[in-house]
């Protein structure tokens, strides 16, 4: 019998399957990670200007990060608890869940974009770029040749997350939790390494520098850190304290947005200024964290845990109808509509028209896939 048949079967039989985690908190945070960087994209004519629209935007930008702070969390502390529960880490079973809820979207997308692509020469996907996309391979290539073509650009980061995931089971499969924590802060030292050296010779900020794997891996470093040290306790913190963690959150993302932009004059490109930015940033990815951990799934939180749940969708989607509601307002660009930006106006547009693509994706695209990947589960997590 093939390894893969034997992991199938073992995670079909319900006596190996452990307690279910989930916390709905999560969902909330990633629905806010969602609206940064919805307000990043929206308001990216505004990214290399020094105004505080500019500045917003590009805290915006940590959006991502919370994103891959949040993804190494919940692998981390559910392969650990199926370790601990089974003896081992089902790793063909994990590659199928990934695969399961990834690629159906992700590859339809690169469909839709290459089809749009016939019919719009700014939206044209090159062979090298649909081997990229497709390889898996895309932020490496957008460090040296900008972001992908038209509405695909978000697609940079799925590729950087499932360089994360071919890698994480192995490791977690055959390391103590000691060990974890030691790999983990290997990888925060090769991101600021790696910072140094990039800095150095001169590499611009973004995207040869943001797109790059060996950097973002700080995120994932902080967020199996997180998981190895609550091993799924949630702090008892009270809703004061929540309140001051998620103010401090988004004012440490406000403090760290000059380390996006290369275009940004407000400091030097050099180690000593645009280090501690990143540092600020996993400063306040851990207290977003903090602050949203606890939330429970009340009546007040059900749309924004929704918001949460599809958020996969919504973020693969946004840029395409931020892109549809600027061309609609292209005879006002860069100017105002009743005294507001035309980016806001576009992104009041474009806000609901994503809402509705990604719960009509989740529904009948995303779905079907996360039904069948639930053969494949051993901790059950966020139900369907």
């Amino acid at each position: 019998m093939s390894t893969y048949a034997a992991a199938v079967i073992e995670v079909e039989n319900p006596q190996t399957r452990v307690d279910s985690f989930y916390r709905p908190g999560l969902d909330i945070l990633r629905a806010l990670a969602l609206v940064l960087v919805f307000v990043a994209h929206g308001l990216v004519w505004h990214l290399d200007k020094p105004t505080q629209l500019g500045a917003i935007g590009r805290a915006g930008e940590f959006g991502v990060c919370i994103f891959f702070f949040l993804s190494s969390y919940l692998i981390t502390e559910l392969l650990l608890r199926e370790k601990r529960e089974t003896g081992t880490v089902h790793i063909s079973a994990f590659y199928v869940r990934r695969i399961l809820r990834i690629w159906p979207l992700y590859f339809t997308m690169i469909g839709v974009g290459c089809i749009y692509g016939h019919f719009s020469a700014t939206h044209t996907v090159s062979l090298a770029w649909g081997a990229a996309l497709m390889l898996l391979f895309t932020n490496w290539y957008t460090v040296d040749h900008g972001y992908p073509p038209g509405f695909l650009f978000p697609l940079w980061s799925i590729s950087l997350e499932e360089q994360f995931y071919l890698l994480w089971p192995c490791i977690v499969k055959y390391a103590s939790p000691g060990a974890l924590l030691g790999v983990s802060t290997l990888l925060m030292a090769a991101a600021y390494v790696t910072l140094a050296r990039l800095l150095q010779q001169g590499q611009i900020l973004d995207p040869g520098i943001w797109a790059n794997s060996l950097v973002q891996f700080q995120f994932f470093a902080l967020g199996t850190m997180t998981a190895i040290v609550l091993r799924g306790r949630v702090p008892n913190l009270s809703k004061p304290m929540r309140w001051g963690l998620f103010v401090a959150g988004l004012l440490c993302l406000r403090a760290a947005q000059a380390a996006v932009y290369s275009s940004d004059p407000v400091l030097p490109h050099d180690l000593e200024h645009i280090a501690p930015r990143y540092l600020i940033a996993l400063l306040g990815c851990l207290c977003l964290f903090f602050s949203c951990l606890q939330l429970p799934a009340g009546r007040l939180q059900t749309p924004f845990i929704y918001l949460g749940k599809i958020s996969y969708g919504l973020y693969v989607f946004h840029a395409l109808w931020l892109g549809v509601a600027r061309d609609l307002l292209k005879p006002f660009a860069h100017g105002h509509l009743r005294g507001l930006p035309s980016e806001l106006i576009a992104m009041a547009i474009a806000l609901p028209a994503t809402v509705v693509t990604g719960m009509v994706s989740y529904r009948y695209l995303e779905s079907p896939f996360l039904r069948f990947k639930k053969r494949f589960t051993v901790v059950r997590s966020r139900p369907i």
